[in-house]
């Protein structure tokens, strides 16, 4: 996917859809990044807590696990990406994510 299309992908979603879970859950399906193997970015058990403090560090895949991660979390916990995205959690990832693009880091 060329660098225009990703950051059509992340705005689109950031400036039409902040608060909704199935536009996350499309944005990832559609850049490829919804994550299969939570080993090869999360000890186990994932303490998502820990790992979202992490995200100034994360690069562009991280991000996209980050993300996946808490999509899962929703599935355990009920209401738990409303919640995060009320904290900020989601935006700020995906913010992430368009400042890595615009880089040139995907």
């Amino acid at each position: 996917m060329h660098q225009k299309d990703i950051l059509f992908v992340l705005n689109n979603l950031i400036e039409m859809h902040p608060m909704r879970k199935d536009a996350y859950y499309g944005a990832l399906k559609t850049l490829g990044l919804l994550i299969k193997d939570d080993r090869r970015f999360f000890q186990l058990p994932i303490n998502a807590d820990a790992e979202l403090e992490k995200l100034d560090g994360a690069d562009f895949e991280r991000c996209g696990a980050l993300l996946t991660m808490l999509l899962r979390e929703d599935h355990w916990f009920e209401n738990a990406f409303d919640e995060r995205l009320v904290q900020g959690w989601p935006q700020r990832i995906v913010k992430r994510m368009i400042t890595l693009a615009k880089e040139g880091k995907y």
